[in-house]
């Protein structure tokens, strides 16, 4: 659900640890969440090399910012997420673990997301000799949440329709806090009475969740039970509770 090719933001769906690979090059998990404020858990992700050839990366570090209808990236030179080894070079059938941790001074002042960004390097050992090819290198990015118990979201339901059976709400965090819509059950009412429930990770079981950063603004959007497809709605609220 959250990608462009420079930005992985599954905003819509990275949360959980997965595992992906690409172009048989095996990333896990894709996203990471911790918390600076507990050092003694250093998180990590594991590259495994699948495919038949020596592959390098140089990786890039951007800060995610999520204040504006499409996100954007900001590469950081000096970045206060740290990502150990800067480089990778792994054999065909090699793995290699990238650590991350928080090594700025100071804390954030919110709830913090960041791209990491594995860019290819071409290797003179993968160039065939005596010919001319155009290779297209690989790039392969990771998600990391930077989550601070001490940052509390708030949510707030901005707009909700019904649009062709399907529920259709802007909703704005307007704490310091990211969270997610499986972190929440969510009670559709139509005509002031409640007509259905979803309980806490409901959604995400059938593959759909939201990534809610500190003071942007989501759109939510899932199938509702036929009962409310089909009804006359003269009033609809969405209440979402943590």
């Amino acid at each position: 659900m959250f990608c462009i090719r420079r930005l992985s933001w599954c905003l819509v769906i990275i949360i959980s640890n997965i595992i992906i690979t690409v172009d048989a090059l095996e990333v896990t998990p894709m996203v990471i969440t911790f918390s600076p404020e507990k050092p003694s858990k250093t998180p990590s992700s594991l590259i495994y090399n699948q495919l038949s050839r020596e592959i390098a990366f140089d990786i890039e570090i951007y800060e995610i910012d999520f204040s504006t209808p499409r996100p954007s990236l900001k590469r950081l030179e000096n970045s206060p997420l740290w990502v150990f080894p800067p480089s990778l070079f792994l054999q065909e059938g090699q793995g290699q673990r990238i650590q991350f941790r928080w090594i700025a001074e100071n804390l954030p002042q919110q709830d913090k997301s960041y791209q990491v960004s594995l860019i290819e390097q071409p290797l003179a050992s993968n160039v065939g000799s005596g010919t001319s090819q155009l290779k297209i290198l690989m790039n392969v990015n990771l998600v990391v949440h930077v989550d601070m118990d001490t940052y509390i979201p708030k949510l707030k339901i901005l707009t909700s329709k019904i649009e062709s059976g399907e529920l259709i709400a802007q909703v704005k965090n307007e704490g310091e806090g990211a969270a997610r819509l499986s972190d929440y059950k969510i009670n559709v009412t139509t005509n002031k009475s409640v007509e259905t429930t979803f309980q806490k990770n409901a959604l995400l079981e059938n593959g759909y969740d939201v990534f809610f950063a500190p003071y942007a603004t989501q759109t939510i959007k899932f199938k509702l039970p036929e009962n409310i497809e089909r009804g006359k709605v003269e009033h609809l609220s969405l209440e979402l509770l943590q």
